[in-house]
């Protein structure tokens, strides 16, 4: 049973509860996504398309659609900015465009064939900064659906809230993996520190949620671990390194609260999830990323010592234009992660650092040298770009406040990363090693 099937079986059980608490039956999404069907149909028999999306009954609904009927969607934010809208429209040509679930026909030159086995288009970094986007198969999509319901433990009685955007494929996994099992999905567009969030979780009887480390980190501050939310059972986190200290209060306060807490670890390019610390063992492997996902395997390579992935729910490789959407698969189930790790005795792997300049800011992987041209492009001064999970580091050789406060909207309009979430400083000159290129280790202890 593919997540997408919404067999008549499940027809009278709850699918989801949109977001002014309306309750649609399995049988009633199964009404709209046919209706979104025709749609498509009219479009053509196999289309590629932008699917502008905030969480909304209609974008899971068309999202549905596209892979029951073989056409192929790239999810995007629905507050994508223009510019950069038009950007990847040029550059992949896409049949149509939908905003709330309604695709518009769009003026594109003949493009390359889709390959056969290509199902989703998503972004390498979870925002539209970047053109490169990840080739995903729908096997792919449901092997790691399937691995995440199996070692989650999860039933028909999940009611999981969207906690994250479906564009990103964290929240997509979420959303994929209830299906599979025929659970509920509490749709939301609210912040998850809205007080309209907290309601929502208690009235809809919530049992799971999902965050990355920032999430987590606001939510201990402002105390919703005290929050009275009795059908709470299970809490997940992903999309970037928990600092220790915090993983061990939330493991702690979900051992004392009966819950579970899930630590895991993924990317894109897997569908979501390569691994995962099981809660019972999470205390005593603090920083760990766990174990490999049921069907999967992780290795340490010899001499460099970066992870690798092998599993069925790897990419079929990058697209950067229109062209590469024909492309076959170019990874053969094997992800190198660009990540550095170990593993100990047990068989738990750890993550020792970064063999490529990407960091994870607000759970989106940021690709810093891409930060860094496009910034320098739009300045036209010399700069350097740095730093940590949830940190951007800017050094900036000027001495203008103003290019300051420009840099930072830059970054902000076109990465989508918050000002809280950005260090920005000016020097009289950038730190360079002796071979004469920047000295990102000096910026690091600069700022």
């Amino acid at each position: 049973m593919n997540f997408w099937d919404l067999d008549a079986e499940w027809a009278q059980r709850s699918a989801v509860i949109d977001a002014v608490g309306l309750v649609h039956s399995y049988a009633t999404l199964l009404a709209q996504v046919t209706q979104q069907e025709e749609a498509l149909a009219a479009l053509g028999s196999r289309t590629l398309g932008f699917v502008l999306c905030d969480n909304r009954l209609a974008d899971v609904a068309l999202y549905l659609a596209c892979l029951r009927q073989g056409h192929v969607p790239l999810l995007l934010a629905v507050q994508t900015p223009p510019e950069q809208l038009a950007a990847l429209q040029a550059r992949y040509q896409p049949q149509w465009i939908a905003t709330h679930g309604e695709p518009q026909e769009q003026p594109a030159a003949p493009g390359a064939e889709l390959h056969a086995d290509l199902g989703l288009l998503l972004s390498t970094s979870g925002t539209t900064g970047s053109p490169r986007l990840v080739r995903l198969t729908r096997a792919a999509l449901q092997a790691n659906a399937a691995s995440i319901a199996s070692y989650l433990d999860l039933t028909a009685q999940e009611r999981a809230i969207t906690s994250l955007p479906m564009h990103y494929s964290y929240g997509l996994s979420v959303i994929n993996s209830h299906l599979l099992v025929r659970a509920t999905l509490v749709l939301n567009t609210d912040s998850v520190f809205s007080r309209e969030f907290h309601q929502r979780l208690r009235e809809q009887h919530v049992t799971s949620l999902a965050g990355v480390p920032y999430m987590y980190q606001m939510l201990y501050r402002t105390a919703f671990f005290k929050l009275d939310l009795p059908a709470l059972r299970t809490l997940t986190q992903a999309g970037g390194r928990l600092e220790d200290k915090l993983t061990r209060l939330v493991a702690e306060h979900a051992q004392a609260s009966g819950r579970r807490f899930f630590v895991m670890y993924g990317q894109t390019e897997a569908c979501a999830r390569i691994s995962y610390v099981p809660p019972e063992q999470l205390v005593s492997k603090i920083g760990s990323i766990g174990v490999p996902i049921p069907g999967g395997a992780l290795d340490v390579t010899a001499g460099s010592g970066e992870l690798v992935y092998r599993g069925p729910n790897v990419m079929l490789g990058y697209a950067d234009q229109r062209s590469d959407l024909a492309r076959g698969d170019d990874c053969q189930g094997c992800l190198p992660t660009g990540d550095l790790g170990r593993v100990d005795e047990d068989g738990f792997f750890y993550i020792t650092g970064r063999l490529k300049r990407f960091i994870k800011v607000g759970g989106n992987r940021i690709g810093l040298d891409e930060v860094e041209q496009a910034l320098q492009a739009a300045l036209q001064i010399p700069l350097a770009v740095g730093g940590t999970d949830d940190r951007l580091h800017v050094l900036l050789e000027c001495q203008d406040v103003a290019l300051l406060g420009k840099a930072q909207e830059f970054i902000r309009r076109q990465f989508a990363i918050h000002p809280t979430m950005t260090c920005l400083q000016s020097v009289d000159q950038l730190p360079l090693l002796p071979s004469g290129k920047k000295d990102y280790g000096a910026l690091l202890r600069l700022i």
